[in-house]
């Protein structure tokens, strides 16, 4: 089994049952774990693919300055990372596992790097939100290596050595400490911030209500991908207030053309409706959203005014 599956799959495995109980083994349930293992690959994967122009030292952005989104995933990392090393203090490694599982598919592949592919792929490449995006992306690919370096050893040490370098940094993962707050957020990050981590938990409700309606308009052949669509949201108080504060950016965290906001009666979170139908306007070839200004930019007819301003900062930039 260890030659066909790999040794770091067995080792995965045994991370993942509770030695204090009778322990099943078998090459289906070792695949399982296989798999999982895969997916937190394919994690360090998106996270090394999107630093390779990225400096720490000269492209990282200060925790105050970040974005609200990247903000608040380092917290999250934070509150990860202390659930991580309780475990290991308790010996509790199928906790890590399945912690590890849930944090790596569920907060980050499905909601945080979806919602950050617009931000890495489309903005200008040295720009404050992408910068800000790649700085908490490294953040939690370091974190991250550190804390699993015990169970995947090989895996970690390999990512390790393609993370950005840092003068001060180990030559070697499992010469690094495991990552304490400062190592997430920064020196100067400041306090906790719960009420800000309460308004995301509403945020990603709301997202996971808005993702059902697009599923649902997808199977009546309304719509193809999400970017073909608007999406109006009426909601009641506190919802509708949240909502307004964070209006600039909901057509990005639902990967949506436009998004309008209304306000009903009510209070409470139960009075939230959603309705989609066809965007307006036409796909800017570059980003794939709709815009009703594509084509007015004349030297770049066929992208949105997004785009065209990246493009024309792209072009003023002297030539390496």
């Amino acid at each position: 089994i260890s030659s066909r599956l790999g040794g770091e799959v067995v080792r995965f495995w045994v991370a993942s049952v509770d030695f204090r109980e009778d322990v099943v083994g078998s090459e289906a349930l070792m695949q399982r774990a296989g798999e999982n293992y895969k997916k937190i690959r394919n994690t360090f994967r998106y996270i090394l693919g999107n630093l390779n122009d990225f400096d720490p030292a000269n492209d990282a952005v200060p925790f105050g300055s970040m974005q609200a989104l990247d903000q608040y995933m380092l917290r999250q990392t934070c509150v990860f990372a202390e659930d991580v090393r309780k475990s290991y203090d308790e010996f509790a490694f199928h906790r890590i596992y399945h912690r590890v599982n849930h944090f790596c598919i569920v907060d980050l592949s499905a909601f945080y790097f979806d919602v950050l592919k617009d931000r890495l792929y489309i903005s200008a490449p040295k720009s404050q939100a992408r910068r800000s995006a790649q700085t908490a992306i490294w953040r939690i690919g370091e974190a991250l290596a550190r804390l699993l370096a015990p169970i995947m050893s090989f895996t970690c040490e390999e990512i390790w050595q393609y993370l950005p370098q840092m003068q001060s940094r180990a030559d070697s993962v499992h010469l690094a400490h495991f990552p304490k707050d400062a190592d997430i957020l920064g020196d100067n990050a400041g306090p906790s911030d719960p009420k800000s981590d309460e308004e995301w938990v509403t945020l990603r409700a709301v997202r996971d209500d808005v993702l059902k309606a697009l599923e649902t308009a997808r199977n009546n052949k309304l719509i193809g991908t999400g970017l073909e669509a608007q999406v109006s949201i009426t909601a009641s108080e506190p919802v509708y207030s949240l909502l307004q504060r964070y209006s600039d950016q909901l057509r990005y965290l639902f990967i949506v053309s436009a998004v309008t906001l209304a306000q009903g009666s009510g209070n409470g979170t139960g009075g939230l409706h959603v309705e989609v139908r066809k965007a307006d306007g036409l796909k800017c070839e570059r980003c794939w959203n709709y815009s009703t200004h594509v084509g007015e930019d004349k030297d770049y007819p066929t992208v949105c005014e997004r785009c065209s301003a990246v493009l024309k900062e792209l072009e003023s930039q002297p030539t390496a």
